[in-house]
């Protein structure tokens, strides 16, 4: 009598969220709201929605947790699992595909045509290769949302890393999930120490808080709702402490709720003026705390659950299209309303946000389709083979909705 082989559990594969792409379009009218509200003076003033207004650069926080959950869902996965994790070399290619094209035209347009500023060499180079942050070209008012990317790029170009030293030697799931924890809390430590050593430094030691050690806990924060999603997905009996988390986010109201709550305390005096005066090394931090805080609370549900009504809502189809948009909105947003209140002769400051935010949206997302529709949906399918994207198991995978769910 010969004994019945078990079969081994289909591995899990990375996921894709229809609400998070919802999520990101959000993401981006919220920054486009703010940069409409600080040039337009209303985020200024002293109306009851100022103090919002003026804070929807929060909108960014949500960019970097999305883009720590979705990509390092795929290597979690596998660590987790114990199965082959992605190809870095076809990683590294999706997000080159899926940034760097729109992005150096974006450039290119800006300082050519649309910018006030005359532009030299240096420019152009520092802008094309994502250093403007760190040899101090980052002086174009059309540009200044653009730090962004080059934190977005530095973090992809460690994740690969962060990764294999996360993944370790296999040990069993449960030392799979423990070590991907310890390395979290390690990245967590280092945005702190960030933190403290960049405002310790003053002068020129502030630019370093906009580079990527000091906003590595809003990256360790997706990737902690990846781990936490992964968890759930792969547990064959459920703990006290799964139950706790699935209990939590079945209630995505009370998530959202708590979430607007901490983006309301980030709307406080208490996290630093509204204008361009510098805030103190404290107000800096609570602000930074509270958007992580608020950002987490909020797409939890999200990432971990199906997010109820709210997730509905937004994984509906114009949702989606626009998450699809978000990046080229993004990208073009601050340098179409510049232009914009330069043609229509308003002074920085001088009032009209309503003017401003309708015709910039309307503008940037019609630019964004063309880039969207023209290029960048082109050039990702030429990053993938026909019928087949390498995820966590190798095979083809839900893995492949990542290049247009993160940016």
């Amino acid at each position: 009598m010969t004994g019945r082989v078990l079969a081994r559990p289909r591995a899990q594969t990375a996921r894709h969220v229809d609400a998070l792409d919802g999520m990101r379009a959000l993401a981006a009218f919220a920054v486009l709201a703010t940069h409409a509200g600080f040039n337009s003076g209303r985020s200024l003033d002293s109306g009851p929605f100022a103090p919002l207004l003026a804070r929807l650069d929060f909108g960014v926080t949500v960019f970097f947790l999305l883009s720590g959950f979705l990509l390092y869902q795929p290597f979690v996965l596998a660590a987790v699992q114990h199965v082959r994790p992605p190809n870095i070399g076809r990683f590294y290619l999706r997000r080159a595909m899926r940034i760097l094209p729109a992005y150096w035209i974006a450039i290119v347009v800006t300082l050519t045509w649309l910018t006030a500023r005359a532009a030299d060499g240096g420019d152009y180079a520092s802008y094309l290769l994502l250093v403007q942050t760190y040899n101090h070209h980052n002086v174009d008012p059309s540009l200044t949302q653009m730090w962004t990317l080059a934190v977005e790029v530095s973090f992809y170009a460690v994740l690969p890393a962060i990764a294999y030293l996360a993944r370790g030697t296999w040990q069993g799931r449960r030392a799979a999930v423990r070590r991907n924890g310890g390395v979290l809390v390690v990245l967590l430590s280092v945005a702190v120490a960030a933190n403290v050593v960049g405002h310790a430094m003053a002068g020129r030691g502030l630019d370093s808080l906009i580079w990527l050690p000091a906003n590595l806990d809003w990256f360790a924060a997706g990737m902690g709702l990846a781990l936490l999603s992964t968890v759930l997905r792969t547990e064959q009996r459920p703990t006290r402490f799964t139950q706790a988390v699935r209990e939590i986010t079945a209630s995505p109201i009370t998530c959202w709720v708590i979430g607007a709550l901490l983006f309301w305390l980030a709307a406080l005096p208490l996290t630093g003026p509204r204008n361009l005066l510098l805030p103190t090394p404290w107000e800096w931090s609570t602000k930074h705390a509270l958007y992580g805080l608020a950002a987490t609370a909020l797409l939890a549900p999200l990432m971990l659950g199906d997010g109820g009504i709210i997730g509905r809502a937004l994984a509906i189809r114009p949702m989606r299209v626009l998450g699809d948009l978000s990046y080229g909105i993004y990208l073009w947003h601050l340098p179409l309303l510049l232009a914009i209140q330069r043609g229509l002769g308003y002074q920085t400051f001088g009032g009209h946000f309503w003017t401003l935010f309708v015709l910039t949206a309307a503008a940037a997302t019609g630019v964004a389709a063309v880039s969207w529709f023209g290029i960048e949906r082109r050039l990702l399918r030429l990053g993938r083979r026909p019928g087949h994207v390498e995820g966590a198991t190798g095979r083809s995978t839900a893995a492949s909705t990542l290049d247009k769910q993160s940016s």
